[in-house]
């Protein structure tokens, strides 16, 4: 009997934990066209980056199980629709759609759907702010219309995240709540380049006739961050992003020394509570994004305004990732396969330029860029000295039906459905997307992070072909 209770204990202890720890996933896709589905998995932890998993579908079926500690948010892609929602341990979803018809279409049930289904509701609200500014540009005042339609969007979605409160843990609640909120301040700000085509100040200074006092209000509003969404990632993303283009198109114009004083400007126009997840999310893109040499020095400088310890190391330790590839150096060797089923390596491009591009099918940022350098791939289409060598993590099947899709332009490679789990990406710290480099004739690094700016880019290609053997070795 003691052995049959033990027994007993022990079961429903194991029980406890998997129901508390994961969430299981399912689903149907009506004619699917990949054999995978995406999935991004997003912690709210700020130091962590998201994680790529690959869903195998078969017959349009799929399933996965996910081992988590607290809510996440998991966004998913087949190739031609993207949809997502919160989870939190326990959860249960069941997900099907017509892949042809995916609006009219889409059902989540199952335990946690409520998260989904708000999330579905949040990317309705964003098509429908673009739908709005769109229609605010020929009123009188068109921020007073725009701004009270955006926020009756905001209000719908907040009533559903009450009316399902219950059924979530307080975490998901927040973190619905967050980002929420990050959906409704990026609205505004996007409908106002959107009605204007100008910066904040250029809007208050030159377009007055539009504005009435309310919209005035209204738009000094939306430089007061709320501080109670601080540790919401999806926020905190949100107003480092809105936060540093304003400082960029507003103040940058303005100031002396801009570059030495950025980061000291950002953390003086945040509520206490913001400042140190914006500034640490700010360094982190800025260590991992930043085209050319990155001023150290300021960073470093920066990184004492952070008030984590743990995420001033996190930033040291960045910094020295970054500094293990260095403009002049080597470029680390590789082997990947092209359109044609052939390996390739660094040799292959002996004696040319490589631009090389780190990509996958639903990365919003890489198609941008894509869209951002097209009259510089233009420009050099047909400068044999010239590649534009585009590294994929996607499986096979999504790489291949993606460059179809988008059109991508370039010499094509994939990582050999070792998606981001390949050596290159480790020897080329790839950690996020898009990653670009430029590699000379001769093989060495000319540019880390090359310039997204078309004609910054083309004179950076133009210096790479120029290049000799100038540098030290190392």
């Amino acid at each position: 009997m003691k052995i049959l209770f033990v027994w007993c204990l022990a079961v429903l202890f194991s029980v406890h934990l998997a129901s508390a720890g994961r969430v299981q996933l399912r689903g149907h896709a009506r004619n699917a066209a990949e054999e995978n589905l995406q999935c991004t998995v997003v912690s709210n932890n700020l130091g962590s980056n998201p994680v790529g998993v690959v869903i195998p579908m078969k017959g349009g079926d799929f399933g996965y199980q996910f081992d988590i500690t607290e809510s996440t948010f998991l966004s998913f892609s087949d190739g031609t629709n993207y949809f997502g929602g919160f989870v939190e341990p326990g959860d249960s979803i069941v997900i099907a759609y017509d892949r042809l018809d995916f609006a009219n279409s889409i059902s989540y049930t199952g335990k946690g759907r409520e998260k989904f289904v708000i999330v579905h509701s949040m990317m309705d609200f964003k098509r429908m702010a673009r739908t709005i500014a769109a229609a605010a540009k020929g009123r009188r005042y068109p921020v007073d219309d725009m701004f009270a339609a955006i926020d009756s969007l905001k209000d719908d979605v907040q009533q559903r995240i009450d009316l399902a409160a219950k059924s979530m843990s307080a975490e998901s609640h927040k973190q619905l709540l967050g980002a929420l909120a990050a959906t409704q301040q990026q609205a505004k700000q996007s409908g106002l380049v959107a009605v204007f085509g100008d910066s904040y100040s250029n809007i208050m200074a030159n377009h007055r006739e539009k504005l009435s006092e309310a919209s005035i209000a209204q738009m000094k509003k939306l430089l007061d961050y709320d501080e109670a969404f601080y540790d919401s990632r999806f926020y905190v993303d949100a107003v480092k992003s809105l936060a540093s283009m304003y400082l960029e198109d507003n103040i940058q114009p303005i100031t002396d020394n801009f570059e030495d004083r950025k980061y000291q400007l950002l953390v003086e126009m945040l509520p206490r509570k913001l400042r140190t997840p914006v500034l640490f999310m700010t360094l982190k893109w800025d260590i991992t994004t930043a085209p050319g040499e990155l001023n150290e020095r300021v960073v470093l400088r920066a990184a004492e305004l952070l008030a984590d310890s743990r995420w001033k190391q996190h930033i040291l330790d960045l910094l020295a990732a970054r500094s293990l590839l260095r403009s002049g150096d080597k470029a680390p060797e590789f082997s990947v396969q092209n359109l044609s089923g052939e390996k390739i390596n660094l040799a292959s491009f002996r004696g040319k330029t490589v631009y090389l591009d780190f990509w996958f099918a639903s990365c919003g940022p890489c198609h941008a860029l894509f869209k951002s350098i097209a009259p510089v791939k233009k420009h050099f289409e047909h400068d044999e000295r010239v590649v534009f060598l585009t590294v994929s993590v996607d499986n096979e099947m999504t790489w291949k039906r993606a460059i179809s899709k988008f059109g991508v332009k370039g010499y094509h490679a994939f990582t050999e459905n070792k998606l981001r789990e390949h050596p290159i990406i480790q020897s080329y710290h790839v950690t996020v997307y898009p990653t670009t480099y430029i590699i000379d004739p001769t093989g060495r690094i000319h540019a880390i992070q090359a310039a997204n700016n078309p004609d910054m880019l083309r004179k950076q290609i133009e210096e790479a072909i120029a290049a000799t053997f100038p540098y030290h070795s190392r």
